[in-house]
C-alpha cells in the first residue's frame, strides 16, 4: 500500500480488528508495512480510548458536623465549616 490516508488507515485498523488476523497476517495479506500497520494501530487506539474517570462524588451517609483536619504531630480540630479556615491552619 503506498502512502495511505488517515482515513484508509483507520478503515484498515478497523478491517484489522474484526480479521482475527495477527497483524504480521493481516499486513501480508493487505501488502501493508508491519511498522506502519502498527504505528496508525495505536494511534488509533490512542484516540478512540475510554477517558479515564478520576474522580467520583462521595456523599456523607450521615449529615456532616463539619471537617476535620489532623496535623502531623497528632494534634486534630474538628467541626471546621469552612474551606477557608482550613487554609488558614495550615
Amino acid at each position: 500500500m503506498k502512502r495511505a490516508s488517515q482515513q484508509q488507515m483507520e478503515a484498515a485498523v478497523a478491517s484489522f480488528k474484526s480479521s482475527g488476523l495477527t497483524q504480521r497476517e493481516f499486513c501480508l495479506r493487505e501488502n501493508i508495512k508491519l511498522p506502519t500497520f502498527s504505528y496508525w494501530y495505536r494511534k488509533v487506539n490512542v484516540f478512540s480510548a475510554t477517558p479515564v474517570v478520576r474522580f467520583t462524588e462521595v456523599t456523607a451517609p450521615l449529615p456532616s458536623v463539619g471537617l476535620e483536619v489532623v496535623f502531623p504531630n497528632g494534634v486534630t480540630v474538628r467541626g471546621i465549616q469552612d474551606l477557608y479556615q482550613i487554609r488558614q491552619l495550615i
